[in-house]
């Protein structure tokens, strides 16, 4: 049986969004709560500003760093954040909202694997654990996010350089 991507490019250059209505509301809501988070310092949101000096001894270099990203790193991920929650329900989306949609599913799948501790050959949590419901959510995130990789993908040349590209 074959996956039919729910993201689709139009002739016109946007895309359809074919999701469930469920699904739709799920997105909207748990980007509707990691949106606050971005302003705070929750834990769960440091995969969304990764450090640029981690050894010991480079803290005023680390300071510095932040004060030239954080403003921008804040303001990509409300416009994002802000994008999915307002075309939610949209049926197409322009490619730019496409972009701000797959940011935001990957900045919640972030958040989410950081609050579970997702790492590389983790099992699932077991039927009944807490934080079952929780990873189903990122999972159906990572689902998501490849279907809008794959429609983007779909539009890049086979072979080759895009004219102007280099």
């Amino acid at each position: 049986m074959a996956f039919a991507s729910p993201f689709r490019r139009r002739r016109d250059g946007t895309y359809s969004v074919r999701l469930n209505a469920n699904v739709r509301t799920v997105l909207a809501a748990i980007a509707d709560q990691v949106l606050p988070m971005v302003d705070s310092d929750d834990q769960a949101t440091t995969r969304l500003f990764p450090p640029a000096y981690v050894e010991e001894g480079r803290g005023d270099e680390e300071r510095a760093y932040r004060s030239l990203v954080d403003g921008a790193l804040r303001g990509h991920h409300h416009q994002a954040f802000d994008t999915l929650i307002s075309t939610a329900t949209a049926e197409t989306v322009s490619a730019a909202q496409l972009d701000d949609w797959l940011s935001a599913v990957n900045s919640m799948r972030l958040v989410i694997g950081t609050r579970l501790d997702v790492s590389e050959g983790m099992e699932p949590p077991a039927p009944g654990d807490p934080d079952e419901p929780e990873y189903a959510v990122y999972e159906l995130l990572g689902v998501v996010q490849a279907s809008i990789v794959d429609a983007l993908a779909a539009e890049l040349p086979d072979e080759g350089t895009v004219e102007g590209a280099l």
